[in-house]
């Protein structure tokens, strides 16, 4: 059977066959869009590392507070030890733990705790990528700075103007405030870096989700030159009846 002069089953030969477009994986755009990102935002870039570029802001992060955490926890053991044996009458009536008063434990205890819960925010923090939970050690420690300051400034004023009996002791108290407040500093500076690092990296996500989106909207594959290619039409001579190919005649 022929339409247009064209046979049925010339139609359906294999060379005749149109030629589908292929569905690609999105494993190969992932790719593509992940080399993108990079070069759009690196991660591992030179202003997210500490310690002569050697540590990532984020590592370091959670080494702080596991410092934290750690020397906190050892400082806990041993005062809860040394109150017990207090309670007990185990030690002299002399002994500086025997003359803390009520008030003055439930303070420390309370700032022991708030030490534990700071660092375990900061290490939940940066393992979940949400930096919220930085603020919290942020704004402590920048108190804590502040007070140090103070107390570097007092002892600085009590060391120059006011005569001391101690004055050995007053000096290694001076410099223990000064590189206490310091490390205390350095500490701080780390953790906002930490903090603007997920901030930048949570842009960079929502702007590669953006770049993704479109980029599959926009999605045609293997179609060249943006259309599909299509088997060309016979030559209108062999479509023609050879009774419609004479020529025509005025009459």
């Amino acid at each position: 059977m022929k339409v247009l002069g064209i046979d049925k089953r010339e139609l359906l030969t294999p060379d005749k066959e149109f030629d589908m477009p292929k569905t690609h994986s999105f494993t190969h755009e992932h790719q593509r869009l992940s080399n993108s990102m990079e070069e759009l935002w690196d991660a591992n870039a030179d202003k997210y590392k500490c310690c002569c570029r050697l540590i990532h802001v984020t590592r370091a992060s959670l080494y702080i507070a596991y410092i934290q955490m750690l020397v906190t926890s050892v400082f806990t053991i041993f005062f809860t030890y040394y109150y017990v044996q207090a309670v007990k009458g185990n030690l002299p009536a002399e002994h500086w733990i025997s003359q803390l008063g009520e008030r003055y434990i439930t303070s420390l205890l309370f700032a022991v705790s708030l030490q534990l819960i700071l660092g375990a925010m900061v290490i939940h923090g940066v393992y979940t990528e949400r930096r919220a939970f930085l603020l919290p050690f942020i704004v402590f420690a920048f108190i804590a700075i502040i007070f140090g300051f103070t107390q570097i400034a007092s002892d600085f004023f009590h060391f120059i103007y006011v005569s001391s009996s101690h004055p050995a002791y007053d000096n290694n108290q001076f410099f223990s405030h000064v590189i206490g407040t310091m490390v205390h500093l350095w500490c701080v500076s780390i953790v906002w870096r930490c903090y603007g690092f997920l901030g930048d990296k949570k842009v960079a996500r929502q702007i590669g989700e953006q770049l993704s989106a479109t980029r599959v909207a926009f999605h045609y594959a293997d179609i060249p030159y943006g259309y599909v290619a299509m088997p060309q039409p016979p030559p209108y001579a062999e479509t023609v009846i050879s009774a419609d190919k004479q020529p025509i005649t005025v009459s």
